[in-house]
């Protein structure tokens, strides 16, 4: 075999390997030209629909749909979310951090107990890491002066879930907005309650009893997955470090547990943990120490579930809190 024919044979791969690769990327041109040609006539309906019904209420009163009906679906979907966003408009300098608990405070009883219009940045399912961010978040947009930095036990651990980057990004850029599945779905459940009057419950579907119950179920599992918090521990150091030398009053909230919550604890071996817990953050900043034996934590009324006061108790807890001395929380710590 000559030298032209052994050339010939060996640019015979290289050129059926090109062929291929080329078909391939034709192929795969073909499948995004086909998936564009399906997303963007959706895009083009969604968007401006996203826009009108503004779920989450990032342009701020543009949407035809009140705000109570916009919040009562967005702020299960995702309430940090909501909670950034309206922070993002309206930064306060006094402000309350946590979860469903913390969230459940009425800022109006807030407002006129301290004197103070504070924003409550409390908000469902938010682990310690969220709410670590949350400050973060919070201390970028303004000059804080008053902070109440609620956790309980149930959080105090190193649980990976945050969705405050994601908010953040959105309030960055609004185009995050009209691709975001948890936007979308709370405009659904919306656009169904106001035009179609369908509205939908997305709250616990069992009643009271049952539920209070599975609640405390809930418990054992939880208790039997605590985690110490880790490197969160140094970054709630940081934050009470950040406040001292800023100026800024600064304490952590622990709030009520009904007495059925606070008794599982040492029921389920957690009380080591617990007392640990507590002096982890007394040994940080003033703790007020609501989750404690006393007649407000054993009344069922005050409760609507083992972990969440009813409206008139936190109304309660808020006047209490900001009086001249506390009776419903006890203080640890310093000052």
């Amino acid at each position: 075999m000559n030298s032209i024919e052994t050339n010939d044979c060996a640019a015979a791969p290289v050129r059926t390997q090109a062929l291929v690769a080329g078909a391939q990327g034709r192929a795969l041109r073909r499948i995004w030209i086909k998936l564009l040609a399906f997303v963007l006539p959706v895009a083009a309906i969604l968007a401006p629909m996203v826009y009108w019904i503004d779920p989450f209420n990032l342009f701020d009163a543009r949407s035809p749909l009140p705000v109570e009906l916009r919040m009562r679906y967005a702020a299960p979907i995702n309430q940090a979310l909501w909670k950034v966003l309206a922070f993002n408009r309206h930064p306060e300098p006094d402000i309350l951090l946590g979860d469903s608990q913390v969230a459940r405070l009425p800022g109006d009883e807030i407002r006129q107990a301290s004197g103070e219009p504070y924003a409550n940045l409390g908000d469902g399912g938010a682990t310690l890491r969220e709410t670590i961010d949350m400050f973060w978040f919070a201390s970028r947009k303004t000059r804080l002066h008053h902070v109440l930095f609620g956790i309980d036990f149930m959080s105090y651990n190193a649980d990976p879930r945050d969705r405050l980057p994601q908010a953040e990004a959105i309030a960055k850029n609004p185009v995050f907005y009209f691709l975001n599945s948890d936007v979308l779905e709370a405009g659904a459940y919306q656009v169904g309650d106001a035009f179609f009057h369908h509205p939908t419950n997305l709250g616990p579907q069992q009643n009271r009893a049952e539920f209070w119950k599975f609640q405390l179920a809930y418990l054992a599992d939880r208790y039997k997955r605590i985690s110490d918090p880790g490197s969160l521990r140094l970054q709630l150091k940081a934050i009470t470090a950040y406040a001292r030398e800023n100026g800024i009053s600064f304490a952590f909230l622990i709030p009520p547990q009904h007495m059925d919550a606070q008794q599982r604890v040492r029921a389920l071996g957690a009380e080591d943990q617990y007392q640990q817990f507590k002096r982890d953050l007394a040994g940080m900043a003033e703790v007020y120490d609501c989750d404690i034996d006393n007649n407000f934590t054993r009344d069922r009324d005050n409760f609507l579930d083992p972990f969440h006061l009813e409206d008139a108790a936190a109304k309660e807890l808020v006047v209490d809190l900001w009086s001249a001395h506390p009776s419903l929380c006890r203080r640890l710590g310093s000052k």
